[in-house]
């Protein structure tokens, strides 16, 4: 079984919602014998944590969750 988590990568300053976002990554580190390649952890997604205030817009930012709602979830 594998541990998936929301890691903060750190923040920036973002001109869609003028101001500083905070970015996130859901990564998945393998445990016991999954990880037989030396990797330490994959990444599953990328987010904002403004991303659900530029889901509206044409042309949203790379960390904009365009299937979801943008919101961050620690699950």
């Amino acid at each position: 079984m594998a541990q998936a988590e929301w890691i903060k990568l750190g923040t920036k300053n973002c001109k869609f919602v003028n101001g500083e976002v905070e970015l996130f990554e859901k990564r998945v580190y393998p445990v016991g014998l999954m990880n037989k390649g030396g990797e330490e952890y994959r990444v599953l997604d990328r987010k904002c944590s403004a991303g659900y205030q530029c889901t509206h817009m044409e042309d949203p930012c790379v960390w904009v969750d365009q299937e979801g709602d943008g919101r961050l979830y620690n699950h």
